[in-house]
């Protein structure tokens, strides 16, 4: 079984020409790289606290220019229009992936606030010069901006381009199973197992949402906001990166408490919690994709009667 009738992956045929997909996979590490290098130019050219607001506006600049290159390479490489790399309907589009925003936030929320309660997390103070409360409120909003643009970053490269590269040749399974792979190995998850299947998991479950929307405007929100929900709501690392100084609240594992279910150091992703919720999202997210992938296949019988 092929995705090549998905509407969203038939939109890569739209163009003059289709990204095979061995290509497909060279660009995707070659703009991985591109990125880590990136960032890394701009930490020697302007260093700035690690995890500070300031952190987080540089991250977006190199996010837009990755962004700008994977645009560059769709439009002048395949010659299609950028709307389809899943960005119909743009009017619609914002309201979608701001409700995605309030999806995400919510999904990690449940996590963390079940360990908080029942007392695997506890308040803290956060890091050196961190600002919390209601006083960091506009500070923390303005951020979500530069949150949105991270996880769309990702969200444009591998479900995106890659996605509709590999839908064009591959079955259903590998199409699915190999970007997301791919997607936990390059955030260096490889040691952690339970981090590992969190983000796996994720990555599945972003597939079939996208698959099911049959665009990107919902996983990018939601992916935002579930960043966004560690990182600057909550104070949690966010895939085991240095937590931000910037955040409604600041939650650490509290005393005794199981790295197993809190993740440790690496923050809520390593836990069990945040895997078992996005293995429930997932069978959801399945669920409306089989649906949709039904209605596909009925609407040309529908269409003669």
């Amino acid at each position: 079984m092929s995705l090549r009738s998905n509407p969203f992956i038939a939109d890569a045929r739209s163009g003059k020409r289709v990204t095979p997909w061995w290509l497909g996979l060279i660009v995707f590490f070659a703009v991985w790289i591109i990125q880590i290098a990136l960032m890394a130019a701009l930490t020697i050219a302007l260093p700035v606290p690690a995890g500070s607001p300031a952190a987080q506006w540089q991250e977006a600049v190199a996010n837009v220019i990755v962004i700008a290159l994977v645009l560059a390479w769709v439009g002048l490489y395949e010659r299609r229009h950028l709307r389809t790399l899943g960005f119909r309907n743009p009017g619609r589009g914002v309201l979608t992936l701001l409700l995605g925003v309030v999806v995400g936030l919510a999904l990690i929320s449940l996590p963390i606030l079940f360990l908080w309660m029942t007392g695997q997390y506890e308040s803290v103070g956060g890091p050196a010069e961190a600002s919390s409360g209601l006083p960091a409120l506009p500070l923390v909003l303005a951020l979500a901006v530069t949150v949105i643009v991270q996880g769309s970053n990702e969200e444009i490269l591998t479900r995106g381009f890659l996605l509709q590269s590999v839908g064009q040749r591959f079955p259903t399974w590998l199409a699915v199973l190999l970007p997301a792979l791919l997607f936990a190995l390059v955030h260096g998850v490889g040691t952690h197992p339970v981090a590992f299947a969190t983000i796996f998991l994720y990555a599945v479950f972003a597939t079939f949402v996208v698959l099911w929307q049959r665009s990107l405007w919902l996983i990018c929100g939601i992916h935002a906001g579930w960043n966004f929900g560690m990182g600057n709501v909550y104070g949690i690392p966010v895939s085991g990166l240095d937590p931000h100084s910037t955040s409604l609240l600041f939650l650490a594992p509290s005393d005794g408490s199981s790295d197993l279910l809190t993740g440790g150091d690496f923050g809520t992703e390593g836990g069990l919690p945040a895997a078992i919720a996005l293995l429930l999202a997932t069978v959801v997210a399945f669920v409306g994709w089989r649906r949709s992938a039904v209605s596909i296949r009925l609407a040309p019988a529908d269409a003669s009667a």
